[in-house]
């Protein structure tokens, strides 16, 4: 269902690979800044101290026991905030301004709790990151996952430092940890079902997301790329799409996350066409189309690739239409 406020801002995010100016052709587009081909990630060095050695013996003493990574399989099924009284509602729909601090420095998001919100219910938490220089709030008046959700899910929009993801180091990942552990502390939140959608130089960081945080159930990177350098932690369900005609982030970035979840997640190369949750199957080049299951991924890690062939007769093409939406919702919702 397409609201007013959708149809005014269904090309929100639509602008040159310059990361300047509007698209003047899409009509109530607000002034917004987007990414063209997004950063690349360059490797960073980490230090690893080598286990000193017996001097009475020469051999190296044992090495300390690995930290088994964290996966959403650790998590609790019910977050500490549950049976709390609820204190952030959100009869009206605005949203509810929340803050951490992380590193010393206050770090802000907005999220949307159901109206029918019951304390005894563990929900789960859908994180949405925006492109360049744009916030939070906004990402929620484009994507609207809240109300494509609505109301079974716990919905959160983060913003980035100045407009932009750190996606080559764990300034944002702990930004992420912080947001997360403050709203499962205050409402009732299924640990284990945990996703995040990410939108053009959003998608890189939900990738980088991703990777460094299995906790996540599931994520979806929209007309992005990705940034990381080195193996992800741990397999993860990963949905990638991207708009065949996208001319601001080319679908060569989207095949490439699409390759390296393919790899992370130990799957073979052939792959079926997918159908579920609302995507259609071919031909229908108007609506969903070219989304595909791959075969032989790692258990509760499956790899699925969007290849949206819609051909915008308004001119605008770096986007996340609307039809996907709600599939991409019940996505998530059937893990």
């Amino acid at each position: 269902m397409k609201t007013p406020l959708l149809l005014s801002l269904a090309g929100v995010f639509v602008l040159v690979a310059a990361c300047s100016g509007t698209d003047a052709s899409i009509p109530g587009a607000v002034a917004l800044k987007d990414a063209g081909s997004g950063p690349t990630a360059t490797a960073t060095s980490t230090s690893t101290s080598t286990a000193p050695t017996s001097t009475s013996t020469g051999t190296a003493d044992a090495a300390p026991p690995v930290v088994p990574v964290a996966t959403w399989t650790s998590r609790p099924t019910t977050s500490s905030g549950c049976g709390l009284p609820a204190t952030s509602t959100d009869p009206m729909g605005q949203g509810n301004m929340g803050s951490v601090m992380v590193d010393g420095v206050t770090r802000t998001f907005v999220y949307y709790v159901p109206a029918s919100y019951d304390p005894s219910k563990a929900y789960p938490l859908i994180t949405l990151f925006h492109g360049i220089q744009a916030t939070g709030e906004e990402m929620a008046q484009y994507i609207m996952m809240q109300v494509y959700s609505a109301p079974n899910a716990i919905v959160a929009f983060p913003d980035a430092a100045n407009g932009y993801w750190d996606l080559t180091g764990a300034t944002d990942l702990l930004f992420m940890d912080a947001l997360s552990a403050q709203l499962e502390s205050k409402l009732c939140i299924n640990e284990q079902r945990t996703f995040s959608l990410g939108f053009s130089l959003g998608a890189y960081m939900a990738n980088h997301f991703a990777c460094n945080r299995p906790t996540l159930r599931a994520f979806v990177a929209a007309d992005g790329g990705y940034p990381d350098t080195g193996a992800c932690k741990a397999p993860v369900a990963a949905l990638i799409y991207h708009r065949n005609e996208d001319d601001n982030e080319v679908i060569a970035n989207g095949i490439n996350a699409r390759n390296q979840w393919l790899t992370n997640d130990s799957c073979g190369t052939t792959s079926t066409p997918f159908g579920d949750d609302g995507f259609q199957i071919g031909g229908d080049v108007s609506g969903p189309a070219g989304c595909v299951a791959y075969s032989g991924c790692a258990t509760n890690a499956p790899v699925y690739w969007c290849d949206d062939l819609y051909v915008s007769p308004e001119g605008y093409k770096h986007d996340l239409r609307d039809v996907y939406r709600t599939p991409m919702w019940n996505w998530f919702n059937a893990f």
